[in-house]
């Protein structure tokens, strides 16, 4: 984070941490920065400018990247700069100040942003678009019926239809990669080749997998999308994301990486994507079979260690304050809120789900 102590505005506009941070914010990034800014005070109003901008100049459905929009930005950056430096040691009325020259830029780039946005109103992402855009010739299979149905692809992977859902998707994939178009809701079970990634399209939200199983829901007349792993791993990000294609042609799983147990949603409206841990956590470990969680005296850290492992699910906790409290319970049987309650009430200790993993707080069995 060194590097933007002597950043400008412009650069700041323009860098793509500081835009990812600004418009697809994660719990990581905004502490990240939240730090960084408490670090640089002195660098807080330029920094509140430059966001000001980013969000000014963010239309909705028009490509990030557009060299028409950035050459205009650009110039407003460079006017704003120029005046700043030519008005440093001037003394200017109440309305020339800042707050005036951001009313005055935001107004400029309200207009732009409209501009841009009936521009791009023929860009509209939905599922029909999305296909006939496709350059190959779709299948598609329509769910009229009341219950789930099964869709085999080419490449051995299923994918289970919702009642009133759809998907379009080639009779055979390209060699590169595979992608299928959704609008409803479907578990997907993919066939694992690491070298043909697997694109799901939901309107406005990607998700791309190498090999696991997952559900995603994106109905068109809802403003949310949401993507649930069962198992391995998959990653997220907005069609409207400036490292989107970056992000699709990686041999990496780039972007939000949701693990099993962990579930996306995707806000359409304000393109944010938060991260959290499914409704009813499942086990998943090999076979699917609950392991005996049966424990008798034991450190809490080796509770936390068995649990974390039967439910991929991460578990933090400050390990000097409460790893020496024993513990002695039985909790094969109970799902895995009722086995934190318990373990927790134990040592004296609370938890929440924060992104997507479980966060114990305590001042341990020896205070209690």
């Amino acid at each position: 984070m060194d590097r933007y102590r002597n950043f400008s505005l412009g650069e700041f506009v323009w860098d793509k941490s500081f835009r990812n941070w600004v418009l697809n914010p994660t719990r990581e990034d905004d502490e990240t920065w939240q730090n960084w800014l408490a670090a640089n005070p002195d660098k807080r109003e330029i920094v509140d400018r430059a966001r000001q901008l980013v969000l000014a100049v963010r239309p909705k459905n028009a490509a990030l990247n557009n060299p028409e929009k950035r050459k205009a930005v650009e110039r407003i950056v460079e006017r704003l700069e120029v005046r700043n430096r030519d008005h440093a040691d001037v003394l200017l009325p109440w309305y020339t100040g800042r707050v005036a020259r951001i009313a005055a830029v935001l107004v400029l780039l309200t207009g732009l942003g409209w501009l841009f946005w009936l521009r791009s109103q023929s860009k509209v992402i939905n599922y029909e678009q999305l296909v006939a855009a496709a350059g190959v010739e779709m299948r598609e299979t329509v769910n009229t019926t009341s219950y789930p149905l099964m869709v085999r692809l080419e490449d051995g992977s299923r994918v289970t239809l919702d009642p009133g859902s759809k998907m379009g998707y080639p009779a055979r994939f390209r060699e590169t990669q595979r992608e299928v178009f959704l609008s409803g809701k479907a578990f997907f079970e993919i066939a694992k080749d690491p070298s043909k990634p697997f694109f799901v399209y939901a309107n406005e939200l990607v998700t791309k997998v190498l090999g696991t199983s997952f559900t995603v829901r994106s109905f068109a007349g809802e403003q949310e999308v949401e993507v649930a792993v069962k198992t391995g791993k998959v990653a997220v990000f907005s069609r409207e994301d400036p490292d989107a294609i970056e992000k699709q042609s990686s041999r990496e799983l780039t972007g939000v990486v949701v693990e099993p147990n962990q579930q996306v949603v995707f806000v359409r409206k304000s393109v944010q994507i938060t991260k959290s841990i499914v409704a009813e956590p499942e086990v998943v470990t090999e076979g699917k079979v609950a392991p005996r969680l049966e424990f008798d005296e034991a450190p809490v850290s080796d509770v936390f260690a068995a649990l974390q492992n039967a439910y991929g699910i991460e578990i933090i906790y400050d390990k000097n304050v409460m790893d020496e409290c024993p513990i002695t319970a039985t909790l094969t049987e109970m799902s895995l809120y009722e086995q934190l309650d318990l373990v927790c009430k134990a040592v004296g200790a609370g938890y929440k789900s924060i992104d997507g993993r479980i966060v114990v707080e305590g001042k341990g069995c020896k205070n209690m």
